[in-house]
């Protein structure tokens, strides 16, 4: 009979055994600890983790692996790689049979690629440096504290005071700042310093280019990754375009510099073989576990197409603390979108370029340079990652890739990475045949569901959760993704910049029969801008003909990229929910729901052959407003809009319950602390969205508790307010923690009909100022008393008006206006007649309006209107007009 310890393992790696009249034998059972030194890999003489790959191997090549499954079981601990583990053919599982790496029961085993800084001293009193030696040759671009990653050392230009000038392959800066900072740091030093680039080469990017040298106020940048951000390659019948840094442009902040330290910040010093900490207050250095990686891999498999690596799961590991070094090479991180970056360095034939071929699908976008995974398989087949968690990483966090098919990643956490969470395929080969390679390269029938993503694109923001390139039958589904610097998901990156509605055909690939489904997006776009919750751009299926040679509309849709119930919230930087961009084609927008953002759906220079279907949106849908105008053949058919703030009543109730993390995965959010993305209230009840609540989550306003909780999901909860109460703010509490979040008052002019004197363009509508997103603006042409005003619907008691001034610029504008409020429509636009209407209420600010300013009213009205006293322009970020808080 099995012990207690086996037979849980065995439920833990092999899932629950069905009973049959001839049971299975039993697994070999391999184990491994961290200052494991046995050779047979059991229980009480455990191994090394190389150490049971090894035995892994004999067991798998003799008769013992040739009818069983193998089970490599890791006790708790950390274990420090010296090098990755790499994974083929030969550690794959035979005749239909698994390898399982597993953690053992209650077993949190980590697979670690850093050295712990050991031996701090105090070096700096006045910065309040900390050293520490580190190995000679030890090279990160990141550095972790307590099991966060510390910032590098860092400024600004202008906190450093300087300015920057276009020269020769760079820079003069003033006054002499580089040459300075040469002299203090050395010419080797400053070699190695960073500059960032955030938004210069289009606002969906952020680039890193080093010094190469200073002489004089010259600095000279390295290249390629110069030219790279400077001088783009162009290419014919462009729909997207590479934009370049304009000459002169001063990097967003500098990096890498010992006199750059601040509290919080370290610097590596190559040189001495240092690393240098300022510890925050409170810490003390020598109680931290500060982890410097080394290792650039933890963990690979690498197959053939002959012979693939497969049959392998891994299932309750940690994989931590791994760097990238290539961003700190010459070519830099010259950001294109997603993480795609340009490297070549031959400017007669620059990369990216775009000379169509024959057969299409040979334009060489795909020689864009993908960021590599720190765990990353390459012809696998029937791998699965299975409730594991991803975290302290500098590159992406894991990638198939290559002939990857029958994968499954399912219930893992990815937090803390540096570049993209999951990246699925790669650049090259839109069709293999056409470059004489086999179509067995197509990533196809692989799974990512259920997993957790969050605080990725750490160091490189322009990464997407999730990224998909080149698949077939690709099923992306029940995902919870939040708080994420760009997109959420996105389909076909940089594959439709030769494509759209005039040429559609450029450039096809193998994409097809790709779903994304029921996953959960919210905070996302929380850095960069021109991305969305579900990004898709190029073909997404293939076109398919009848037998008379016309399109077949319904199996090109059928094929193509079916995105169907998700749901997505809470916008960081505008742009499109749903977002199909560039030569996008075949695609199903199905029964998602999106609100707190800006555009529902819609792109640039986009295909067509979409259906948009049963969709619920607070936003616009089918916004197209470059030229050419949207796509060809969009079917609009039973969408509907909601408020622009809905409450749980407003949402269909089934999708709400089923988008994220299903039953059986959902603790990987309940098990945390709880956040509070949203709280809107109405009718006396209370709907909020976050992630992390329970059955037994408790609700209060102010620390009264609600009347009645309903947990619909971990993601969703409405609350009962007791009666009398006075609703300012919401408070969640969980057994594993507590958050709050104000509720906005009821604002009754949100999402209702405005207008205005003039518009100054199409980019500053009335609507502007209702539409609850302080990013934008409604703006009239320069003119004598312009005004804007807003219909409310009803008349109502207001309590308060809250006038909300633009932040980017031109604050000084609205200064010396008036507010108007009425029961009855305005009979003139004249100032002085609209002062003198009977039954108008009205103040006058001679100051300059705040963010906001806010006006006690006290009376009753319908109507609202802000005018200025004299000429200029009127631009407005918002104006809410507030009833009394709920109770």
């Amino acid at each position: 009979m099995a012990s207690g310890f086996t037979a849980a393992l065995l439920v833990g790696a092999l899932g629950t055994v069905a009973s049959s009249a001839a049971p299975a034998p039993p697994p070999v059972l391999l184990h491994a600890a961290p200052d494991g030194s046995g050779s047979a890999c059991t229980l009480s003489r455990p191994c090394s983790v190389l150490g049971a790959q090894q035995r892994e191997r004999q067991v798998l090549a003799g008769n013992q692996g040739a009818g069983r499954d193998v089970v490599v079981v890791l006790s708790d601990g950390t274990y420090r790689l010296t090098a990755p583990l790499r994974f083929g053919p030969a550690d794959s599982g035979r005749n239909g049979h698994r390898v399982t790496w597993t953690s053992a029961p209650g077993a949190r085993p980590v697979l670690n690629g850093a050295t712990r800084v050991r031996g701090w001293r105090l070096t700096d009193p006045v910065k309040n440096v900390w050293s520490a030696p580190i190995p000679a040759g030890l090279a990160t671009r990141q550095i972790y504290v307590d099991g966060k990653q510390a910032p590098i050392a860092q400024t600004t230009p202008d906190e450093q005071d300087v300015t920057f000038a276009a020269a020769d392959g760079g820079y003069t800066t003033s006054p002499n700042w580089a040459a300075g900072l040469r002299d203090r740091i050395g010419a080797a030093a400053m070699s190695r310093v960073e500059f960032v680039y955030t938004g210069k080469n289009g606002d969906w990017t952020e680039s890193r280019c080093r010094v190469d040298s200073v002489s004089g106020a010259n600095v000279l940048m390295q290249q390629p990754c110069w030219r790279n951000i400077t001088s783009r390659p162009v290419f014919t019948q462009a729909s997207g375009s590479l934009p370049n840094m304009k000459p002169g442009t001063a990097p967003t902040r500098m990096e890498n510099a010992y006199p750059f330290l601040h509290t919080g910040q370290w610097f590596l010093d190559p040189k001495r073989h240092v690393l240098n900490y300022v510890p925050l207050p409170g810490q003390d250095v020598n109680r931290l576990d500060i982890e410097a990686p080394r290792l650039t891999s933890l963990v690979t498999g690498t197959g053939t197409l002959d012979r693939p690596v497969h049959d392998i799961t891994f299932r309750g590991l940690r994989f931590a603390y791994a760097t990238w070094n290539e961003p700190s090479s010459a070519a830099g991180f010259a950001d294109v979108q997603d993480n795609l970056r340009l490297t070549g360095d031959d400017p007669t034939y620059p990369q990216a370029t775009c000379t169509f071929g024959t057969p299409p699908g040979t334009c060489p976008f795909g020689s864009l340079t993908r960021q590599p995974g720190n765990v990353q398989w390459r012809a696998a087949h029937d791998v699965t990652f299975e409730r594991n968690t991803f975290t302290g990483l500098g590159a992406a966090g894991l990638v198939f890739e290559y002939g990857s098919r029958h994968n499954t990643i399912q219930g893992n956490v990815f937090s803390g990475i540096a570049g993209n969470g999951v990246i699925l395929g790669d650049t090259t080969d839109p069709h293999p045949s056409d470059v004489g390679a086999d179509d067995r390269e197509i990533n196809e029938y692989n799974t990512i569901d259920n997993n957790l993503i969050e605080h990725v694109g750490t160091d490189y923001p322009s990464a997407a959760a999730i990224t998909l390139f080149f698949t077939q039958h690709t099923s992306v589904t029940h995902n919870d993704i939040r708080d994420v610097p760009y997109t959420g998901i996105s389909a076909g990156v940089i594959q439709g910049h030769v494509d759209n509605v005039d040429h559609p055909d450029n450039t096809t690939n193998v994409n097809s029969d790709n779903t994304i489904s029921a996953n959960l997006i919210h905070g996302f776009m929380q850095v960069l801008s021109d991305g969305g919750a579900i990004y898709a751009e190029g073909h997404q299926g293939r076109t398919v003909l009848a037998a008379d040679g016309s399109v077949d509309r319904a199996a090109g849709i059928a094929h193509g990229l079916h995105a169907a119930g998700n749901v997505a919230y809470d916008q960081g930087n505008v742009n499109f929910t749903w977002y199909d961009d560039a030569g996008a084609k075949w695609i199903n927008w199905d029964g998602n729901v999106e609100w707190n953002g800006k555009l529902a759906q819609g792109g640039c220079q986009t295909t067509g052959h979409f259906d948009v279907t049963g969709n619920y949106s607070a936003q616009p849908i089918g916004q197209y407003h470059c030229t050419p105008p949207g796509g060809t053949d969009v079917t609009y058919t039973d969408n509907k809009t909601l408020p622009l703030r809905p409450m749980a009543s407003d949402l269909p109730s089934g999708t709400i319950r089923d988008a994220g993390l299903q039953d059986g995965f959902r603790d990987l959010a309940t098990d945390r602390a709880p956040q509070v993305s949203y709280a809107q209230a109405a009718g006396g009840t209370v709907f909020v969205a976050g992630d992390g609540f329970t059955a037994g989550t408790r609700v209060s306003f102010a620390g009264t508790p609600a009347a009645t909780v309903t947990v619909t999901s971990p993601a969703f909860l409405t609350a009962t307010v007791p009666s009398g109460t006075t609703v300012t703010s919401v408070t969640i509490t969980t057994p594993v923690g507590t958050a709050s979040r104000a509720v906005p008052p009821p604002d009754v002019a949100l999402g209702k009909p405005a207008e205005q004197s003039s518009t100054v363009s199409s980019n500053y509508p009335a609507s502007y100022a209702v539409d609850d997103d302080l990013r934008d603006y409604a703006g009239t042409t320069t003119e004598a008393q312009p005004w804007w005003q807003v219909d409310t619907g009803a008349s109502y008691p207001i309590d308060k008006i809250a006038v909300h001034n633009r932040a980017d610029c031109c604050a000084d504008r609205l200064a010396d206006y008036y507010i108007f409020v009425s029961d009855t429509p305005f009979t003139s636009t004249s100032l002085s007649d609209t002062l003198t209407q009977p039954g108008v209420w009205w103040t006058h600010k001679s100051e300059q309006a705040g963010r906001p300013s806010t006006i006690d009213v006290g009376r009753t009205g319908r109507y609202v209107r802000v005018q200025l006293a004299g000429t200029n322009q009127l631009a407005l970020a918002e104006v809410q007009v507030l009833t009394a808080p709920h109770n």
